[in-house]
């Protein structure tokens, strides 16, 4: 509810002793330009990962397809064996990336 304008009271604290800002609210306690550079901090760091994923997703996606290639055009063992080797490792990457497996530094 909105407090009466004709209000004499003219504390300058509240009743849990935080003062009164001068636009008639309360102070929140902490510094609005510090969670500034937190929040935008934290913006910039999810818009990374994002990036970052994506980029290592494609990644993933474009070892998977040379690989795929070389399985189907494949005239040799030493090729089958080596787009084999592609996909599986495309996948891998695929995978880690979206932290469905761990990565290999955690498996060492």
């Amino acid at each position: 509810m909105v407090p009466d304008a004709s209000d004499d009271s003219h504390d300058q604290s509240t009743d849990d002793g935080r003062p009164r800002r001068s636009d008639g609210g309360v102070d929140p306690g902490f510094d609005p330009d510090t969670l500034y550079r937190v929040v935008r901090a934290a913006i910039k760091d999810a818009l990374l990962d994002v990036i970052g994923t994506l980029l290592l997703l494609g990644v993933a996606l474009v070892i998977v397809a040379i690989g795929g290639q070389l399985l189907l055009a494949a005239m040799s063992e030493v090729a089958i064996v080596l787009g084999a080797l592609l996909v599986l490792f495309g996948l891998y990457i695929g995978a880690a990336t979206l932290e469905l497996i761990p990565p290999l530094r955690e498996w060492l």
